[in-house]
């Protein structure tokens, strides 16, 4: 499997990973940054009480790849 550098920014984060594609890239510096979880009832209402949305993979154009 071949692979290539990429560099990985957030903010004043700037990586260079070595990895298969961008998105295993993108991977390995974000478990270091992110938690992902399901969210329970707690944190839905919490969450929407606070005016946060939901929103939907796919749905959000807004966003590049």
């Amino acid at each position: 499997m071949s692979t290539r550098i990429y560099a990985v920014q957030s903010g004043d984060i700037f990586k260079l990973v070595e990895a298969s594609n961008k998105n295993a890239a993108l991977r390995y510096v974000a478990k270091d940054l992110l938690s992902v979880y399901v969210a329970d009832q707690r944190t839905l209402v919490a969450a929407m009480q606070d005016g946060v949305k939901v929103e939907v993979v796919g749905k959000d154009s807004d966003r590049a790849e």
